[in-house]
């Protein structure tokens, strides 16, 4: 039996890859574009597909005779591309997540977990819990909504274990595409190779974020969690909240030598506004016991380990 990850050499397929390898799992990768030089060592111990989850034929030969256990749906466009590429994201984030879902029922696999995001709360300043209004301005966030509403049918209609996690902005090293909230890992990035940063959003903007590690080790939760304990199936995770100018402080307190300056975006602002709100874990931390465990001095540490070992 084996796993399937879409988005699979993006730097949160990677790393869940590489815990599932630890487990013996067999693990299957599935990308538009693979990075084979992102996987390193992983590249021989596991398969990788070519292939777009907007293309419904490619999602089906991915999954069909490879006694597939559970999908994680990472493949996405993200916040800024899809506003730019309205259509496009239509056809990568809504139509993907129906081809996973129609994959998963016509082939019997029992699981699938979806990345979901704080995104469909965007512009929500307030308190945030499973029971807030989503009402998002983005192509991505609409999406992001449709995925989970589509979820939540396909588990009822078809009995297909279908769980999610809103994940907030993901930190780490690796990420190339610019996205909404992504000036907080570059600001770590950037840093780390001497460059100059600009940040696009307000130096007062409030955004959770998570750590990559923690991100995988959530989605690794979620997935292994007994069925009776899937209660809310669809979970907020915040990780830790910090505006743009206390997460730069932080950044050059660890790292002195960081040129970090605002200049905000008017078109970010305006599909972001002032961020989001308070973020309620509750129902993640009472059903499967989730905690973060990286803040943002653990994250910039760790970060900053992996980039010195990466250069050595």
């Amino acid at each position: 039996m084996a796993h399937l990850i879409t988005g699979g050499t993006g730097f949160l397929g990677v790393e869940l890859a590489r815990k599932l390898l630890a487990r013996g799992a067999e693990v299957v990768l599935f990308d538009l574009q693979p990075d084979m030089e992102a996987l390193g060592d992983l590249a021989d111990r596991l398969t990788v597909l070519r292939g777009d989850v907007s293309g419904w034929p490619e999602v089906l030969n991915a999954v069909n005779g490879r006694s597939i256990e559970s999908i994680f749906h990472l493949g996405a466009l993200l916040s800024v591309p899809a506003d730019e590429n309205p259509w496009a994201a239509y056809r990568v984030n809504a139509n993907g997540v129906m081809h996973v879902l129609e994959a998963a029922r016509i082939f019997g696999v029992p699981k699938v977990i979806f990345s979901s995001s704080m995104g469909v709360y965007a512009g929500n300043t307030g308190h945030i819990d499973e029971s807030t209004v989503q009402a998002p301005d983005s192509m991505y966030g609409v999406t992001k909504i449709f995925g989970e509403l589509l979820g939540r049918f396909y588990h009822r209609k078809f009995g297909i274990d279908f769980r999610s996690a809103r994940l907030c902005t993901v930190v780490g090293l690796g990420a190339r595409t610019r996205h909404m909230t992504q000036y907080m890992a570059w600001m770590i990035e950037r840093s780390l190779k001497g460059e100059p940063f600009e940040v696009w959003v307000a130096e007062s903007t409030s955004n959770p974020f998570i750590y990559y590690r923690d991100a995988v080790r959530a989605l690794l939760m979620l997935h292994d969690a007994p069925a009776d304990k899937i209660r809310t199936r669809v979970y907020n995770l915040a990780g830790t909240s910090s505006t743009a100018v206390e997460f730069a402080r932080k950044v050059r307190e660890h790292l002195p030598a960081a040129r970090i300056t605002f200049r905000p975006d008017p078109d970010a602002m305006r599909l972001f506004g002032k961020g989001i709100g308070t973020v309620d874990e509750k129902a993640a931390r009472e059903e499967w016991g989730w905690q973060a465990e990286y803040g943002v001095e653990q994250a910039i540490l760790d970060m900053k380990r992996s980039f010195e070992a990466g250069k050595s």
